[in-house]
């Protein structure tokens, strides 16, 4: 009885919010791409490598840092023109001393609070970690006037929403980076949904992470945008403009996790969590992950794609492993 409930509210749930991002949708009708717009972009991509794709800039230009602990910077994009707000970086970094090893968490898709979050890198602090929460593209502070957070990040307008996902990418590892030059040696990313396919490029460049905890990420694009629930406005617009499936097969190798593990055989400290009644991201999709990258680990939960349950098993399962160990062996 207990499973048929949490099955029942947690499919509610998500039938609720996956209906309000698709009515979201329709107000970017007007920037839904052309197909000749998508062959430009698609065939501009094919020619590019992933490392040449997500290439870091020289430098990481206006960089502030406050002393309430958050830094930002420029961030190129070319949504940056008409978004001004999503054109700096945003990092609140939650430290136990300066060269710690370092979690940095990736939120999900139209997250509307970092309350969890701030508690969650509590708890890392005490084991020892440092905490870095980046407000992902179109999100929290980087949030356009009259919009919603993260409604941008997922559109028709193909260009748009692969150019956002590009910069999410670069804005990790442009971070990676900078914690580097501060002497952290130690890395781990948690992303969850859409902040877990941002890890999972990520992961694929990046050669010294120490964990990768992937909390129901986006992994079949395909079905994503073609069958999932999120995409129901998108679809017909992709439909009225003679987009079919195959189209997008030609962006996989750029951005896929599917297509590419993690570095140096990271994989092998890769949790991913799936739940056990999600329709947006499905664990037949997360079994295919975990046959892709060798050595990865899969664990489900008993909730939908919305709910609470899964940052708490991805801890406990990296702790269980060693992969977080104790606050002394941290340091």
């Amino acid at each position: 009885m207990r499973a048929l409930l949490h099955r029942g509210f947690g499919l509610a749930v998500d039938q609720v919010l996956c209906g309000a991002l698709a009515l979201l949708h329709r107000r970017h009708a007007a920037q839904s791409s052309t197909r000749d717009e998508v062959e430009k972009y698609l065939t501009m991509c094919e020619s590019q490598t992933r490392p040449e794709h997500f290439a870091l800039p020289a430098t990481m230009e206006n960089f502030s840092a406050t002393e309430a602990g958050v830094i930002n910077w420029s961030s190129a994009a070319e949504s940056v023109a008409a978004f001004p707000m999503n054109g700096r970086a945003h990092v609140a970094l939650f430290r136990v001393r300066p060269q710690a090893p370092t979690v940095i968490m990736l939120h999900a898709l139209m997250s509307a609070s970092d309350t969890g979050y701030r508690r969650w890198a509590q708890r890392f602090n005490a084991l020892g970690w440092n905490a870095a929460f980046i407000h992902l593209p179109f999100h929290y502070s980087r949030r356009p006037p009259g919009h919603l957070n993260g409604e941008l990040c997922w559109t028709a307008s193909v260009p748009l929403t692969g150019d956002t996902l590009r910069q999410a990418v670069v804005e990790v590892r442009q971070l990676l980076s900078w914690l580097r030059t501060q002497g952290v040696r130690k890395f781990g990313l948690l992303g969850t949904s859409y902040g877990g396919w941002v890890a999972a490029v990520a992961a694929s460049l990046e050669p010294d992470l120490a964990f990768l905890a992937l909390l129901a990420p986006m992994v079949n694009i395909g079905y994503a945008l073609y069958e999932g629930p999120t995409s129901w406005t998108i679809r017909g617009q992709f439909a009225r403009a003679g987009l079919d499936r195959n189209f997008f097969e030609r962006h996989a190798h750029l951005s896929s996790p599917l297509h590419a593990p993690p570095a140096d055989n990271a994989a092998q400290r890769t949790v991913i969590v799936g739940g056990a009644f999600d329709r947006i991201v499905r664990l037949e999709d997360l079994v295919a992950l975990r046959a892709a990258w060798p050595g990865a680990e899969l664990v489900t939960v008993p909730q939908a794609h919305f709910g609470y349950g899964m940052i708490p098993r991805a801890v406990e399962r990296l702790r269980e492993r060693g992969l977080l160990g104790t606050a002394a062996e941290a340091g």
